[in-house]
């Protein structure tokens, strides 16, 4: 009699262990799974904003050099709002580069394969770091602004 309470106490708790131990494994492939999402989500969204930034500094690109008209303007505010955007996701590194180009002349002589190896490797990074020198970040003004007058006609400033 004693040894089938034994046998029925050990059964029991291997029953316990069991339940532990698949508790613990959902909870750890959970906690992977959100982790992983997370990242995939981060990624994306980095992904999402270095094209808008792309397009906004190929298009300035275009304009260097030209006469000013509305497009060059219009082309010179979206590169300034996608470039005051990139402190909000881009690494150091990226944000460093950026500074660096945003002198028109300096951009234009910029190889585009440092920008894409820095590009590159940021998107490939899976955290989001504190910056060692947040005071060398600068926002930028556009130089000229469109506006519109009181007869609808656009105009630049």
């Amino acid at each position: 009699m004693k040894s089938e309470i034994i046998v029925a106490l050990i059964a029991a708790g291997t029953t316990i262990l069991t339940i532990i131990g698949s508790i613990v494994a959902v909870k750890i492939t959970s906690n992977s799974q959100i982790k992983e999402q997370k990242i995939a989500a981060d990624r994306e969204m980095k992904r999402k904003y270095y094209n808008a930034f792309i397009e906004a500094f190929t298009k300035k690109l275009f304009y260097i050099g030209k006469h000013d008209c509305i497009e060059k303007i219009e082309a010179e505010m979206t590169f300034v709002l996608e470039a005051n955007r990139l402190p909000l996701y881009a690494s150091e590194e990226m944000i460093q580069f950026i500074e660096k180009i945003k002198n028109p002349q300096i951009a234009k002589e910029t190889k585009m394969e440092e920008f894409l190896i820095i590009l590159r490797r940021d998107l490939c990074e899976n955290t989001f770091e504190n910056f060692s020198d947040i005071k060398g970040i600068s926002l930028v003004l556009p130089n000229k602004v469109i506006y519109t007058n009181s007869n609808g006609q656009k105009n630049i400033t």
